[in-house]
């Protein structure tokens, strides 16, 4: 490892990113870059850039881009996602300030290299590793781009016989590990998240209680707060406004359905990748799943997995310890544990770019 230097592990995540530092800083900030929309709203918020909380306190005054929306860039492209090509240029500058602004609140010492791992979707493709490169390479001397669900078996040691299944915003990537670095062709991205939920959690409460006035935070606010797909005796009773007046809602029902939505998908995911490996040891990865990203924390999730992998032999999973910074700690945790003539390799292939370029 080299010494004199700042190592940064970031979760890159579509609605949240993480960021973890060897100097002992580490911070979360919502994925979204905000610009004001006038000159009044500049005037009135002192800044050409916003971020953090300050995105949801002043969004009307703001023009807010979450760049990795739906798998943007991270493991889409932009068309398949409906961002307008003239929207597309704005995308890459927020990606770039938003992990400018991250490594920034871990305060790295000024004058040493720093040195990164950011996780990506397990299936990103060579484009979308190129686009957050170069949102990468202002703000770090060399980085590396790995695997969303690695970095959290790397930070847990769960290493072998193991299934790991990151359940974001945007995708929920399923990572097998068996000892080594995955390759591409043994991991899946499913196309499906925590915005899917809150998109079908926001239609089915609007169709039961035409009148309520709702919007997509709103929405995801109240799943994470209250989000659980199993059956037992949960209520979830929420005050919101309808005709303009408070009134309370019993949105139990459709929280439930929206959550549940990503229950199959999983499953029939898991089905498909453990049909690949040798049979005896199929059981064992099964019995060892482990679920991250912010979507595990839904209650009931790991027992309802549990309950559909019975026809297929059962299996355990479990949550991980911490679903904001489990990511990042990982990936730092990777960083520190690369030689120093890796970094100083890809950061003298860099360099050798640039000059090229230039």
């Amino acid at each position: 490892m080299e010494k004199r230097a700042t190592f940064i592990g970031m979760d890159l995540g579509t609605f949240k990113t993480s960021v973890a530092s060897s100097n002992g800083k580490r911070d979360v900030l919502p994925s979204a870059v905000g610009w004001p929309k006038d000159h009044v709203a500049k005037a009135m918020l002192g800044r050409d850039v916003i971020y953090g909380k300050d995105i949801q306190e002043q969004r009307l005054a703001l023009e807010v881009i979450r760049p990795f929306q739906k798998g943007v860039f991270k493991y889409l492209d932009h068309g398949e996602v409906g961002v307008p090509e003239e929207l597309v240029e704005k995308h890459r500058e927020a990606a770039r300030l938003l992990v400018k602004q991250a490594v920034s609140l871990t305060e790295p010492v000024q004058g040493l290299p720093v040195y990164g791992v950011i996780g990506a979707p397990s299936r990103a493709t060579i484009l979308n590793k190129k686009v957050l490169m170069e949102a990468a390479k202002e703000t770090f001397d060399a980085v590396a781009i790995v695997a969303e669900p690695f970095t959290i078996a790397y930070g847990m040691g769960r290493l072998n016989n193991t299934l790991v299944v990151d359940i974001g915003a945007g995708t929920v990537d399923i990572c097998p590990m068996c000892g080594t670095y995955p390759s591409e062709e043994d991991q899946l991205t499913v196309p499906i998240g925590g915005d899917a939920i809150d998109e079908e959690f926001y239609k089915g409460v609007t169709e039961r209680y035409p009148d309520v006035q709702l919007s997509l935070n709103m929405a995801r606010e109240i799943k994470e707060k209250y989000g659980f797909v199993h059956d037992v005796n949960e209520v979830a009773l929420v005050t919101l406004p309808a005709a303009g007046k408070p009134r309370q809602f019993d949105v139990t029902e459709p929280l439930k359905e929206a959550c549940k939505t990503i229950v199959d998908p999983i499953v029939e995911a898991l089905r498909q990748l453990i049909a690949n490996f040798d049979p005896e040891f199929q059981q064992p990865m099964l019995n060892n799943i482990v679920l991250g990203g912010g979507g595990s924390q839904l209650n009931g999730l790991d027992r309802l997995i549990e309950e559909a992998l019975e026809p297929y032999g059962g299996g355990n999973v479990t949550k991980v310890y911490d679903s904001v910074f489990a990511g990042a700690t990982g990936a730092l945790k990777l960083a520190m544990s690369m030689p120093s003539e890796y970094w100083n390799k890809i950061r003298n292939v860099d360099a050798g770019q640039e000059r090229a370029a230039a």
